[in-house]
C-alpha cells in the first residue's frame, strides 16, 4: 500500500495539466487530505460567485472548498465575465455587483473623460478585474495615458470643438474652448489632443492656430491674425495708435518678426515711426499732441503740461523724452512770434513770457508782503530775538493752491535771488522811513537839546560855574537824556532799523564803559553816532524851534507850580532870564541858581535884580507869595 506521503510525491513528479484558463485539474487540497477535481471547483466557484450579493473573502472561500488562495484567484481571472476582484486582492466581486459596475461605467465612461486609477479607488477593483470588464463592454474604451472614455464620448467633444473652429473661421473671430464649455467638463490637454487631430485631418493647420495653457484653449484664425497686424501697423501709421511695444509686437506676430532685432528693423523702414527704446512711437500722433498744445496755448490759456496732455498714451519710460521733444517743437513754433508770447520752460509746464512775468509780479506781491508782516511783527514785539530774514518757503505758503507756475518758479535758483532781493529791498524802504522818523525823533530830543544847552553854557562867563555845569550837563545826558531817549525810541517802535539797532548798541556800550564823560567826549560820542545813523546836524531854525521848545516847557512848569515849589519855581525863572539873554539854554540844578542870577546882574535893571534877589530869600524860606509867584511868572513871559 502506498501511504499518504508516497501519493503526495507521485502527485508532485506528475506534469502540469491545466485548462484552457490554464486553472490545473486536479489540485491537491490544502489539508492535505485529498485531492480537488477542476470541474469540483468551477461548479462550486460559479454557484457561488452568482448567488451572493456581497463581497466574498478570498480566503474564506478557499477555506471551504479546501484549496489554496491562489487558486481562487485564478479562477476570479478566468471568469471576469461572472466576477472580479477587489483592489487589495483579497475580496470576490459577486456577479450581482460587478454587472452594476458595469453598467455604471458604461454611463460614466459614455460622458466623460476619467482616471483608471480614480475609477480602481471609486470601485474598489483591482486594475486588472478593471481591464477585463472594459473588455467586455458593448462601447468601444479609449485609454489616453490611462485616462478612459468611450469613444462615443471622443467623438462628441470632436464634433463639438469641430463646429467652435468652423465658427471662429466662418465668423473671422476668437474662439476660446474652456472645460466647462463641452459636456464632462473634459481637462484643456485632452481638448488640446482632439484639436491638434482635428487640425491634421480636416487641413485646418494653415489656416488657425492653437494658443493652450492649463486651463483652455484658444483659437484664433491665422486670416484674423494678419488683419489684426495690418490694422496695427496701419492704426500707428495714421496716429491712431501713439505707440506700439516691440517686444510685444514681435511675440504676438512671431512669424512676421521671429525675434525682436527683425521688429526693429521692420520698423525702421516705417517713415510714419520713431524707434524710442523698445517703442515704435508714431509720428502723425507726436503732431497731433504738438498742434493740441499749441491751439491750448494759443486759445485756452498760456499755460500747459504737456505730460498731462498726453496722459496715459505713452508708458512712463518714454513719456519723458517724448514730451521733451514736443515742447522743443512747440518753443520752435513760437520763437519768430513777439517776446510776450514766446514760449519757455518752467518745471514741468511750458508757458509764455507774460504768464511768466505776471507770476514773478505775484511772487514779487507775495514778498512784499511777507516782508511786511515780518516787519510788523517787529513793531509789534522790538525786543524780539528772532531776526528778519528771507525765507522761500514763507512765500510759498502764501501761493494760493492753483498757483502751480508761482510754485515751480520758487524752485528756479535765478528767480530766488531776485526774490530775496525784492525782500530786502522793501525791507530797505521800511527801514529807511523809520530811520528817518528815528532821526527827527534823535535830533528833537538828543542833538538839538544838546546843542542847545553847550550854546547856553558858553554864555556863562564865570570859569568855574561854566566848568560846573559843564561836568552837570555832561552826566545828565551820559546817564539820563541818551539813555531815556533810546528806551522811548525803542518803546514807541522807531528802533526797528537793522542800522540803528546796531549804531545803538555801539553807542550804548560806549557809554555803559564809561563812568563819567566830559561835554567834548560826550560830543565826540554823538556825533560819530550821529554820521553813522546818517544824522544831519540840525539848522539853526531847527535849533531856535528847539529852543523855543524847551522855553515853553519850562514856563508852563513855572505857571504850575505850587507854593512849596518856590526853589524850583525860582530855579525856572533864573534859566527863562538867561536864555532871554543869551544863545541857548542853560542846563543847572537848584543850588546853581544864585550863581547864575549873579551871572545876569549886568543885563537887568538895578530894580529887577533887587526884586529877583528878594524871591531868591523868600524861596529859599519858602516863603513865596502867591503875589510873588504870579510875580516871578510875569516876568519870565516877558
Amino acid at each position: 500500500m502506498f501511504t499518504e506521503s508516497d501519493i503526495k510525491s507521485i502527485f508532485a513528479l506528475f506534469p502540469p495539466q491545466t485548462s484552457a484558463d490554464f486553472v490545473p485539474r486536479l489540485s491537491l487540497a490544502s489539508s492535505g487530505n485529498g485531492f480537488v477535481t477542476l470541474q469540483f471547483v468551477q461548479a462550486n466557484f460559479r454557484s457561488r460567485v452568482m448567488r451572493e450579493t456581497e463581497r466574498i473573502l478570498l480566503s474564506e472561500f478557499a477555506n471551504d472548498l479546501d484549496i489554496s488562495t491562489t487558486l481562487v484567484q485564478q479562477l476570479v481571472q478566468s471568469h471576469p465575465g461572472l466576477c472580479l476582484l477587489s483592489a487589495d486582492q483579497e475580496s470576490i466581486i459577486p456577479t450581482s455587483e460587478r454587472d452594476i459596475v458595469l453598467e455604471k461605467l458604461s454611463k460614466l465612461l459614455s460622458s466623460g473623460l476619467h482616471a483608471k486609477a480614480d475609477l480602481v479607488a471609486s470601485y474598489d477593483v483591482c486594475s486588472k478585474s478593471l481591464d477585463d470588464l472594459l473588455t467586455n463592454m458593448e462601447q468601444e474604451i479609449i485609454n489616453i495615458d490611462e485616462f478612459l472614455c468611450t469613444k462615443s464620448y471622443e467623438n462628441e467633444i470632436s464634433a463639438n470643438i469641430k463646429s467652435k473652429v468652423r465658427q471662429a473661421l466662418d465668423e473671422m473671430q476668437i474662439v476660446t474652448v474652456s472645460p466647462e464649455d463641452l459636456s464632462g467638463n473634459p481637462p484643456a490637454w485632452f481638448i488640446s489632443r482632439i484639436l491638434e487631430e482635428l487640425l491634421q485631418s480636416e487641413d485646418l493647420a494653415s489656416k488657425i492656430t492653437i494658443e493652450k495653457d492649463s486651463t483652455r484653449v484658444t483659437c484664433t484664425p491665422k486670416q484674423l491674425v494678419e488683419s489684426r497686424r495690418h490694422a496695427t501697423i496701419e492704426s500707428l501709421k495714421s496716429g491712431e495708435l501713439p505707440c506700439l511695444d516691440l517686444k510685444s509686437f514681435g511675440k504676438e506676430y512671431s512669424k512676421l518678426v521671429p525675434a525682436y532685432d527683425d521688429a526693429v528693423s521692420f520698423f525702421e523702414k516705417i517713415d510714419e515711426a520713431d524707434i524710442v527704446d523698445t517703442f515704435a512711437v508714431s509720428k502723425p500722433w507726436v503732431a497731433q499732441i504738438e498742434h493740441s498744445c499749441i491751439r491750448i496755448l494759443e486759445q485756452e490759456g498760456c499755460t500747459l503740461d504737456v505730460a498731462q496732455v498726453i496722459g496715459s498714451h505713452l508708458p512712463p519710460s518714454i513719456r519723458d523724452r517724448i514730451v521733451a521733444q514736443i515742447k522743443d517743437s512747440i518753443i520752435a513754433a513760437f520763437a519768430e512770434r513777439p517776446q510776450e508770447q514766446r514760449i519757455i520752460r518752467v518745471g514741468p509746464l511750458i508757458l509764455t513770457e507774460a504768464r511768466r512775468e505776471c507770476a514773478l509780479e505775484e511772487l514779487a506781491g507775495y514778498t512784499k508782503a511777507d516782508a511786511e508782516t515780518q516787519w510788523q511783527a517787529l513793531r509789534n514785539d522790538p525786543t524780539r530775538t528772532e531776526d528778519i530774514k528771507f525765507s522761500r518757503e514763507r512765500i510759498r505758503e502764501r501761493i494760493p493752491s492753483n498757483g502751480l507756475v508761482q510754485r515751480l518758479l520758487t524752485d528756479e535758483k535765478p528767480v530766488e535771488r531776485m526774490l530775496d532781493e525784492h525782500f530786502w529791498q522793501a525791507i530797505a524802504a521800511l527801514e529807511a522811513t523809520n530811520e528817518a522818523d528815528f532821526a527827527a525823533y534823535w535830533t528833537d530830543r538828543v542833538i538839538a537839546r544838546f546843542q542847545t544847552y553847550q550854546a547856553g553854557l558858553s554864555h556863562v562867563g564865570d570859569e568855574k560855574l561854566r566848568q560846573q555845569l559843564a561836568e552837570l550837563l555832561a552826566a545828565y545826558v551820559h546817564q539820563d537824556l541818551v539813555p531815556d531817549t533810546i528806551a522811548k525810541a525803542r518803546a514807541q517802535g522807531l528802533v526797528l532799523s537793522r542800522k540803528t539797532r546796531k549804531n545803538l548798541t555801539r553807542l550804548s556800550s560806549i557809554l555803559d564803559a564809561a563812568k563819567t564823560m566830559d561835554v567834548p567826549s560826550m560830543t565826540t560820542a554823538l556825533e560819530k553816532f550821529a554820521k553813522k545813523q546818517g544824522i544831519a546836524a540840525p539848522e539853526e531854525a531847527s535849533l531856535a524851534k528847539a529852543k523855543q521848545g524847551m522855553m515853553d516847557d519850562m514856563l508852563r512848569r513855572l505857571q504850575k507850580q505850587k507854593a512849596s515849589d518856590g526853589p524850583v519855581l525860582f530855579l525856572m525863572l533864573v534859566i527863562v532870564l538867561f536864555a532871554k539873554r543869551h544863545d541857548g539854554v542853560v542846563y543847572a540844578t537848584g543850588k546853581f541858581a544864585p550863581k547864575l542870577l549873579k551871572q545876569l546882574k549886568g543885563s537887568m535893571s538895578e530894580e529887577q535884580y533887587q526884586t529877583v534877589e528878594k524871591w531868591k530869600e523868600a524861596a529859599k524860606t519858602s516863603s513865596l507869595t502867591a503875589e510873588d509867584r504870579a510875580d516871578m511868572v510875569k516876568m519870565a513871559e516877558e
